[in-house]
């Protein structure tokens, strides 16, 4: 779809050209208003544009440069249907001296955002691009913001010094990858936010730099999807799915067991617009809608029909309950984790509108933290639509011999550690609040609760060496029966832990040794417990929950979920249909 002209058509034409369009590539319209005789208007627009991150350098050397991020708002745009470009991430280096592979450009209207340089080797430059790659042993860094757009669309990558030190980081699209004169790896340059899909995310981190044999661990990637550097125990890793992350660089043992560079992440396209919008091409692009506003959101190829007149009259609305996943409690006399988001219209709020092909995402509950050095892992995110629930925060960790550890942010916030707060809630920055604060460690012997969506989580008291409770969950009849979800987990402690928070938040453990902290209940999104003295996992965290209760009068009889493990029912004696989802799928109307 690449060699296409990026706008296919004009609104006299647009009916013939999208018809065809469906026929010669296989595509399926979701959305509404392209076709049927329906108008096509121009109008404005806010735009993301990410391009493939790129490849990581062979061996110990220099991280992949990210993808181009491009934003902006009130573009101006026709009424048509525009051809979608979403850049691949470019292919790690597989030898010296060869760079890694330039990321793919991502296209929309006439914004073009340029693939990451490839990350280079003992022998070659990094590659220009987006954000460039960066330099190895003595060679150049490549160029960011190549070609140049303003604002920037990308930054340089880091240098590295001549001799035989490791390569620098690759570029990010917020700062320049890190330079390095050293044996040791060094990390990419971080990415920026955006928040058009409805929640503030990472985009374009470049690539971690990797150690030469016996010199520590590899660089972190950039925040925004970077791949992490590699080390002589552990390759480097891929730049993240759909954020235009440079990729890691490879792996050398010293006894000439190499690995190549790692790939760059894929690029992303968003679009969000008052003015209606269809896509086409796979089921990972789709279509929302928020009652004003239409975003379109390519995660590959396709096609984008600007400006359908009838687009919302075509959706129906419904009322929903979505819960994030919960986080994982921390190590050692730690944290409970925060329950995921919690959100929803039942009784009486503002509705979820619904097309013909719905994606619905149950976040999963964070897995148990490796280490009393890293705080527990945060919940995914769950949507429906436009709904987007935040995962909950990983609960903090004592530190290993070190300062505690923060909870982590999220849906609710995780409890902090060995004298450290826990963290704060409602991530997304939503009204009505998502969620609440995690508690704080007082210093002594317990962690503090993890926040829950009803309340804030408990602090611990050195005085009795008590874990903080999980903060309370919130109770909804959405399914005709009232039960509580998203409970924070408690608080792990040397003596007497905190309970877990009712919603199903885990509780913490307690003792020496200790067992690990109790899980976080499924689908429930309640956080996970920390742990006592010793150092197993906290609770993982629970996953989240989808239910969305469409009125008896709106639902269509050809209503379908999948897979089979969700389910569809029909509320008596209302009439209305009751789909629930457990685990990620697809909702048909």
């Amino acid at each position: 779809m690449r060699d296409i002209k990026n706008k296919l058509t004009s609104s006299k034409n647009s009916k013939n050209i999208q018809n065809r369009r469906g026929k010669s590539f296989g595509y399926q319209v979701l959305g509404f208003g392209a076709g049927g005789g329906a108008s096509l208007e121009p109008g404005t627009a806010e735009y993301l544009v990410v391009a493939g991150g790129g490849g990581g350098g062979f061996q110990s050397t220099a991280g992949g440069g990210a993808g181009g991020f491009r934003t902006a708002g009130c573009f101006a745009v026709d009424g048509a249907i525009y051809c979608i470009s979403v850049g691949n991430g470019g292919a790690g280096s597989t030898s010296a001296p060869s760079a890694g592979t330039s990321g793919g450009n991502s296209v929309f209207s006439t914004i073009t955002s340029n693939g990451g340089g490839g990350g280079g080797s003992d022998g070659a430059n990094g590659g220009p691009g987006g954000s460039g790659g960066g330099g190895a042993n003595g060679s150049n860094e490549g160029v960011g913001n190549s070609p140049p757009t303003s604002p920037p669309q990308g930054k340089n990558g880091g240098s590295s010094g001549a001799g035989s030190p490791s390569g620098g980081g690759g570029g990010g699209a917020g700062a320049a990858g890190t330079n390095n004169c050293t044996n040791q790896g060094v990390a990419g340059g971080v990415g920026l936010a955006n928040s058009l899909t409805g929640v503030s995310t990472f985009y374009a981190g470049g690539g971690g730099s990797g150690s030469r044999p016996g010199s520590g661990v590899g660089g972190a990637g950039g925040n925004g999807g970077g791949g992490n550097g590699g080390s002589c125990d552990q390759a480097g890793t891929v730049g993240a799915a759909n954020t235009g992350g440079g990729g890691g660089n490879g792996r050398s043992n010293g006894s000439g067991a190499c690995a190549p560079g790692r790939a760059g992440g894929s690029g992303i396209v968003v679009v969000k617009s008052t003015s209606g919008l269809a896509v086409s091409g796979p089921s990972s692009n789709t279509v929302s809608y928020d009652g004003s506003n239409f975003i379109a959101t390519f995660k590959a190829d396709g096609a984008l029909t600007f400006g359908c007149t009838a687009a919302a009259s075509s959706f129906i609305q419904a009322d929903y309950l979505v819960v994030g996943g919960g986080g994982s409690g921390g190590t050692c006399r730690s944290g409970g984790g925060g329950a995921g988001g919690f959100r929803t219209s039942f009784p009486g709020g503002t509705k979820l509108y619904l097309g013909a092909s719905n994606t619905i995402t149950v976040g999963g509950g964070g897995a148990s933290p490796s280490s009393s050095s890293v705080p527990g892992t945060d919940g995914d995110n769950s949507n429906a639509g436009a709904i987007i629930s935040s995962g909950g925060g990983g609960g903090g960790s004592d530190g290993g011999g070190a300062a505690g550890t923060n909870g982590q942010p999220g849906g609710s916030g995780g409890g902090g550690s060995n004298g450290q707060p826990g963290s704060s809630g409602n991530k997304g920055g939503f009204s009505p609040s998502e969620g609440n604060t995690g508690g704080a460690s007082d210093g002594g012997s317990g962690g503090g609760g993890g926040g829950g969506s009803g309340s804030t989580g408990g602090n611990s008291s050195s005085s009795g060496q008590q874990g903080g409770a999980g903060g309370n969950g919130t109770a909804n009849s959405i399914t005709g029966s009232s039960v509580l979800y998203a409970g924070g987990g408690g608080g792990g402690s040397k003596t007497s832990a905190g309970s877990g928070g009712p919603g199903g938040g885990g509780g913490g453990a307690q003792g020496q040794p200790s067992p690990a902290g109790t899980n976080g209940d499924a689908n429930k999104g309640g956080g996970g417990g920390g742990t006592g003295e010793v150092t197993p996992g906290g609770g993982q965290g629970g996953s989240g929950v989808v239910i969305v209760r469409i009125p008896a009068a709106a639902a269509p009889g050809t209503l379908a979920v999948a897979p089979g493990t969700n389910s569809l029912a029909t509320l008596s004696p209302s009439g209305d249909k009751l789909a629930t989802f457990t685990v990620s799928g697809t909702l048909t109307l």
